[in-house]
């Protein structure tokens, strides 16, 4: 049996994300990926069951690359407005280095394969921000909202507005990043 290559597996990632991105979950297949990574589609089988598996195993891989892109070693995590600004730049700067990463995980997100990641693959970050949010509710800075609310009102303001400003080849303002968080912050904060 030969050994499973990691840079072979990165690739096939690579192929899937970019497949996905360009032709959707409906249009894609493993001939396609396999043609992207310029290997056969029976090489990808010794990697992965089926595509739902490939396609689940990628949305994990990269949910969880992004997770950890928020919060770098040593970073202190004191309930603050200071940390929630440098989880946030953190955020921007994930979205804007890895637009491609990100349009899949936003896709998939949106797809019916979502509801089949297993709550065992939940993913190592998630705790770091539920202790977070936790810990500034109870000091009085958030507001007392589920954390789900939270984090779609610190994040998803960001998000739209990096993909609408790429669509126009444009980026956002140091100004522009001041509002967006600021206005951000405050729907969150008491």
């Amino acid at each position: 049996m030969r050994l499973k290559d990691e840079e072979k597996v990165t690739r096939i990632y690579r192929s899937a994300m970019m497949v996905i991105n360009r032709e959707g979950f409906q249009g894609s297949s493993m001939s396609k990926i396999a043609k992207e990574a310029d290997i056969s589609p029976a090489t990808i089988y010794l990697y992965f069951e089926n595509k739902d598996d490939l396609l689940k195993r990628l949305f994990v891989e990269l949910k969880s690359g992004m997770g950890h892109s928020y919060f770098q070693e040593g970073m202190e995590l004191a309930p603050s407005k200071g940390t929630f600004r440098t989880i946030w730049i953190n955020h921007y700067q994930y979205i804007t280095n890895h637009m491609d990463e990100y349009v899949f995980l936003e896709n998939f997100s949106n797809c019916p394969l979502i509801e089949h990641i297993e709550e065992k693959e939940t993913l190592d970050y998630c705790p770091v921000f539920e202790n977070l949010f936790g810990q500034s509710k109870g000091t009085g800075l958030l507001q007392p909202l589920h954390n789900d609310i939270i984090y779609s009102l610190l994040f998803a303001p960001i998000s739209y507005m990096v993909k609408k400003k790429k669509s126009q080849n444009q980026t956002l303002s140091t100004n522009e990043l001041i509002q967006l968080f600021e206005a951000s912050w405050r729907a969150v904060s008491l």
